[in-house]
């Protein structure tokens, strides 16, 4: 089980099923006031290996360092680039410089102002330890503070998706972080600290069990709707999180399995919220060798899967059937309408394939419960148009070795990707760039007229001619069926009602802490 997005954005194939731990002895009931003056306690499964926001590719890490800290920017639910600690931003006009407009009278947590100084030493400490998010930034040169209030940002190469990019970086106190670089360049101080701006400052942190944040007095967007304290209880069991929550000893939790889910839901005494998250289920189809290089096998596998089964048995109702080859929550993605079973259609593909009677290898993680069924459901569908089909149990390590060459491609696996921000253009590149095949790229799709979109919308001069080439591109991928596009999993919420819905963020993979508010 892979839970990095650094990790996801080399290899792609993730499963972000982990939980993590802390007993539940010593636990003290949540404040049950309302308004700006309760106190909300989470159960999560999010433990932070690290506080280093450099290290926020990890999701379970971002989940508690978002409510800490601040971004340049941020997408809203509809994948809009909105402003966050940048107010303004502009390529130049071959998009290898970028120049930022920050917003004034921003304060850090220690009180010291956020200037420009602290974006440069922000991105500079990023290259420089060259892990985590720094993933992200490949063509990130350098940065010059300008003034005060302005940055001047040089790339390696033509990006204007590089705007997209800082969404996943957290800004950090340069002076404060300075006080305590050592020589590890403020790694193992940050690993037990905070240095941000965010709604809400680090109170308290008991390592790989609880983390207490405080609101933000001085927060530059200051909400009085916000909680005034917000506990992140860390918890491995996650029945254990159910009858924390039957009990009242949390306010929040989510990650149950749909039973759970269920049984909390009979009582009528909890809110249930569902959030989509920027992830989607696939099954990654061999476009090279084996019986899935013939793509009347490939629409035939399609047009033979359950995706309703697949809605209530692997997802337990919580999610939707997919529509498109990239994730919810992004701009310029391709309708292509939720797929459906037609079995008649994929037998008589399968007839005219010659392939009637043959095998077909599917790998999958049995660690992911959706894996699991899925696995079933496309063994039982594949039966059903003649034709046999072998389960393979893997592990993430395994899977990523065996896509890396065609002799050990399986024909089909199962697998969740997700864009760690919402442009298609990067989702698209590492995954149907035929330059990727065997990394990134791990269906081996290779098609010149695809490459020849991608690159031209990577160079594009504006935004609205990039979408124009991906959207062409989209269009192809799906013409040469070179994948199952299954499902859109959600996040399930169970709350006891003192919060307001949540919104979704596609740059979270689970949902921002910092956008709680209290309900009326």
């Amino acid at each position: 089980m892979d839970r990095q997005r650094a990790r996801a954005f080399k290899t792609g194939v993730i499963a972000l099923g982990g939980t993590l731990a802390l007993t539940s002895c010593n636990m003290q009931a949540p404040n049950t006031k309302r308004g700006g003056e309760s106190q909300i306690v989470i159960g999560t499964s999010n433990v932070a290996e690290t506080l280093d926001p450099l290290q926020a590719s990890d999701a379970h890490n971002d989940f508690n360092l978002a409510p800490m800290y601040d971004r340049l920017v941020n997408y809203d639910a509809n994948g809009k680039l909105v402003p966050q600690l940048a107010t303004a931003w502009k390529f130049d006009e071959d998009a290898t410089h970028l120049t930022l407009t920050l917003r004034e009278g921003v304060t850090f947590h220690s009180g010291n102002p956020f200037t420009a100084q602290d974006v440069v030493y922000t991105l500079d400490r990023t290259k420089r330890i060259g892990s985590g998010v720094a993933a992200f930034l490949t063509n990130y040169v350098s940065a010059e503070a300008i003034d005060k209030q302005h940055v001047r940002i040089t790339l390696t190469q033509h990006d204007l998706a590089f705007i997209g990019a800082l969404s996943l970086i957290y800004i950090v106190d340069s002076k404060l972080v300075e006080k305590h670089e050592g020589d590890d360049n403020g790694q193992g101080w940050l690993a037990t600290h905070e240095a941000g701006s965010g709604p809400f400052a680090m109170a308290q942190y008991s390592a790989n069990q609880e983390i207490q944040l405080k609101r933000s007095a001085g927060y530059w967007a200051f909400d009085k709707e916000r909680p005034k304290t917000i506990v992140l209880r860390m918890q491995e069991d996650r029945s254990g999180s159910r009858d924390e929550l039957l009990a009242g000893n949390i306010n929040i939790t989510d990650g149950l399995s749909g039973a759970d889910v269920e049984q909390v839901r009979k009582t009528g005494r909890f809110t249930l919220m569902r959030l989509p998250v920027p992830r989607e289920t696939y099954g990654w189809m061999n476009m090279q060798g084996g019986i899935t290089a013939d793509p009347r096998v490939r629409e035939a596998i399609q047009l033979s899967y359950d995706y309703k089964g697949h809605l209530t048995s692997a997802l337990g109702g919580q999610g939707e059937i997919a529509d498109a080859i990239l994730p919810e929550g992004m701009a310029c993605r391709v309708d292509a309408g939720k797929p459906e079973q037609d079995l008649d259609k994929a037998k008589a593909l399968i007839r005219k394939a010659g392939a009637e009677g043959k095998t077909v290898t599917i790998a999958y993680q049995p660690t992911v419960d959706e894996f699991n069924a899925a696995g079933t459901i496309l063994q039982d569908s594949l039966k059903k148009i003649g034709l046999k089909a072998e389960l393979k149990s893997v592990t993430f390590p395994q899977y990523s070795d065996r896509i890396s060459r065609q002799a050990t491609m399986p024909d089909i696996a199962l697998a969740w990707d997700f864009a760690p921000y919402p442009e298609a253009g990067p989702q698209l590149n590492r995954e149907y760039n035929s330059a990727f095949a065997g990394s990134t790229n791990y269906t081996w799709y290779s098609n010149p007229q695809v490459d020849k979109w991608l690159k031209e919308g990577n160079t594009a001069a504006t935004a609205d001619k990039a979408c124009a080439a991906f959207t062409k591109a989209q269009n192809q991928i799906l013409a040469d069926h070179a994948l199952l596009y299954i499902a859109y999993p959600a996040i399930t919420i169970l709350s006891d009602g003192r919060v307001k819905s949540i919104p979704f963020s596609p740059t979270q993979q689970d949902f921002n802490v910092g956008f709680l508010r209290m309900a009326d």
